[in-house]
């Protein structure tokens, strides 16, 4: 298993992610172009005959990662075992947008009414996320194959911000174990921001205790 973390000054959040993916940097457009490249050629090797069918994976992953760019993206990775025969099996893209709603309540609740065609699911380590599948067709080299897109949003701690996270499978011929392994990833998400508030809450307790004790 891999850990995928993505540092935001003040506030970290981390991904448990399956098997091996290559995070692709975001802040630099030449340093992007040299990593897909790169992973091509090892995901696809060298075969002369395979040429044609590199530079079109090179150009899509090269444009897909400049969408995330644009987009405001603060991580992006590709699964590179995550289907036998596929060289990259999934994309995942991270970023972070407003959250408009300004209802009361939960945050299940207020999830519940931004995105009400979406599931509330429970992170393993508390908190709630939204999610989206949509099952889909793509062209996947020259056949039309299932694809899978699902989105999720989940609350940033002390912010009026989402974590807005979307996973693309260009080949998910059973969406329901896509689904079931990506909502595992989320399932995943801390933050680094709720470990510092269990370690204020436990000098509060022992300042507390220390002072009942004089």
């Amino acid at each position: 298993m891999k850990t995928r973390q993505v540092r935001l000054g003040l506030t970290d959040f981390h991904l448990i992610l399956p098997g091996t993916w290559a995070a692709i940097p975001m802040t630099d457009a030449e340093s992007m172009r040299r990593r897909v490249a790169a992973l091509v050629k090892v995901q696809m090797g060298r075969d002369d005959r395979l040429a044609s069918r590199r530079l079109q994976m090179r150009n899509e992953l090269i444009e897909v990662a400049g969408k995330a760019v644009e987009q405001g993206a603060v991580s992006f990775a590709l699964a590179l075992e995550l289907l036998p025969g596929v060289p990259f099996g999934a994309a995942l893209m991270a970023r972070f947008q407003p959250w408009t709603d300004p209802g009361a309540g939960d945050d299940a609740s207020r999830l519940a009414s931004t995105f009400p065609d979406a599931e509330i699911l429970p992170l393993d380590g508390g908190g709630c996320v939204a999610r989206l599948a949509t099952a889909g067709t793509q062209k996947y080299v020259t056949e039309q194959t299932p694809s899978l897109l699902v989105e999720y949003w989940s609350p940033v701690p002390h912010s009026d911000e989402l974590l807005y996270v979307s996973v693309s499978a260009p080949m998910a011929p059973q969406s329901d174990l896509f689904t079931q392994l990506f909502d595992a990833v989320l399932g995943s998400l801390t933050w680094d921001v709720n470990v510092a508030e269990e370690i204020v809450a436990k000098e509060i307790v022992e300042s507390e205790l220390v002072a009942d004790a004089g």
